[in-house]
């Protein structure tokens, strides 16, 4: 994805590399909704009754990796909304 705002006429280099925040935004929530479909995937297998431990804590640190993965995009668009 191309987040930098396209150059208008008589506009500068600088204008060329500035960066659309609206469309890093919705980047972003494009990529926590993907990340809260994978961990929708692993809760169901989660489910399934023949799970031994270790597959069930192998589930959980996919799970805790994805909300740490959602934690700092979370962050980033905090950040940005504080521009």
């Amino acid at each position: 994805m191309d987040f930098r705002k396209k150059s208008s006429m008589g506009k500068g280099m600088a204008d060329d590399d500035e960066i659309n925040s609206i469309k890093v935004r919705a980047g972003l929530f494009a990529l926590i909704t993907a990340r809260f479909e994978d961990a929708n995937e692993i809760a169901v297998k989660g489910q399934a009754a023949n799970l031994g431990n270790p597959d069930v804590s192998g589930l959980v640190i996919e799970l805790r990796s994805l909300l740490d993965e959602i934690n700092v995009q979370l962050d980033a668009i905090e950040l940005m909304n504080g521009r």
